[in-house]
């Protein structure tokens, strides 16, 4: 996959939200990890409250240096954790690569500097685990460097580990911010009451599935208490999803990985009609925005170089939900990870596809007067052209077209 400039792209998009899903976990000599494997979130725009106590966020003051490509904070769910549902990990290189250059080995002496350092940082400060696990803590080892050995390859340092197949979602401040708000109540309330992970029916994709909807972009998803009529209840909501067109509450990471691309590519613009029967681009119109635009790219990290890792082996793709013949994701899975078109990919020529989209489709809805559903979605699309050759403007500025 063609590889962009984060500074040029965080500068085009101070605020995003990024949904992975990511590969099994298998350590060298050890049993594989679950067969679903993880699904995590980075965000920039975001901060980590370094007041809290615990994993907190917040928005990053306005005019703070989110165009550095190092910027924003990883989110991610460990079903270890028993008072609180997730962690934050500052920046794109902790986050994804440990620290780990692409022509470095992973060995033991650099795994084992990534955990001191991770420990020390105090990422994971404040956060309990389950007690059985706790009895198994070498004595003598503090607390914070134990959950940091559960974490690495998981919460922090994923490419040592995993792979991990990324769609990217600009939003608006407000939008980010709301995604916040969700991600702080959620621990907030595992702090109050105690968190129980549950792979069906609250995994790590029902908390960026419905972060990335408290930002407006999709319905919600309820997460439920574990047990086989909760199982029961998620399976019933499979049934309501293909008979509404709506999403079911069961959440899985790859299928989260897929539906964010859609969101960002593929809602109706060209036809006015359709946009008006999509109850989420109504959602997206009155917050004043378009979810499908410019900016919603896909992106594969990949795990640390076999040739390079003494580690970590390679683990399988994450489980996905597809229903053949009425809802299958799971070629599309395989061409987005495998063989992605370049307008999803490289960041001009998302620009450019967009600009041609909102031409053809102003082109299409001819004006019309009143306070009409298409009147106000070729208001939007308007908006939106100008926006887009605004943004080629200064991509071309900033140096990031010198051989187009």
């Amino acid at each position: 996959m063609a590889e962009i400039d984060m500074g040029v792209y965080n500068r085009l998009f101070p605020y995003y939200i990024e949904a992975c899903a990511v590969t099994q976990y298998h350590k060298r000599g050890a049993k594989p990890g679950g067969w679903g494997g993880h699904a995590t979130i980075f965000m920039s725009g975001a901060e980590i409250d370094p007041g809290a106590g615990y994993p907190r966020l917040r928005l990053a003051s306005a005019g703070a240096d989110l165009p550095s490509s190092d910027s924003g904070v990883g989110v991610s769910v460990n079903q270890i954790f028993t008072n609180v549902n997730w962690v934050a990990v500052p920046g794109r290189l902790d986050f994804f690569r440990g620290g780990l250059g692409a022509d470095q080995v992973l060995d033991d002496s650099f795994y084992e500097a990534a955990v001191h350092s991770a420990t020390s940082a105090g990422w994971f400060d404040g956060i309990a685990v389950r007690d059985a696990l706790v009895r198994q803590k070498p004595h003598g080892m503090p607390l914070q460097e134990f959950v940091v050995r559960h974490s690495i390859g998981t919460d922090f340092a994923m490419n040592f580990a995993r792979t991990a197949y990324c769609a990217r979602q600009p939003l608006t401040r407000e939008a980010l911010g709301r995604a916040i708000a969700y991600l702080n109540a959620v621990n907030e309330s595992a702090r109050k009451r105690g968190y129980i992970w549950d792979a069906y029916t609250n995994n790590c994709s029902h908390v960026v599935h419905n972060a990335v909807a408290a930002a407006g972009v999709w319905d919600p998803k309820e997460a439920r208490f574990p047990g086989p009529m909760n199982v029961v209840r998620d399976v019933v909501s499979v049934a309501k999803a293909l008979a509404l067109g709506r999403m079911s509450d069961f959440s899985f990471p790859a299928n989260t990985f897929v539906r964010l691309y859609e969101a960002g590519n593929e809602r109706p613009l060209e036809d006015a009609l359709a946009a008006s029967r999509n109850h989420d681009v109504a959602r997206t119109m009155n917050d004043g925005w378009l979810s499908t635009g410019p900016g919603a790219l896909i992106a594969t990290y990949p795990m640390h170089d076999g040739g390079r890792n003494r580690v970590f082996a390679a683990g399988r793709d994450p489980f996905l939900f597809s229903v053949p013949m009425l809802w299958d994701k799971e070629e599309k899975f395989r061409r987005l990870t495998r063989t992605p078109p370049s307008t999803v990919t490289d960041l001009y020529a998302n620009l450019t596809h967009f600009r041609d989209r909102y031409l053809e489709a102003l082109a299409t809805h001819p004006p019309s007067n009143g306070d009409t559903f298409g009147a106000r979605f070729r208001e939007r699309l308007a908006e939106e052209l100008q926006r887009t050759e605004s943004l080629i403007a200064e991509y071309r500025l900033l140096g990031g077209a010198r051989t187009r």
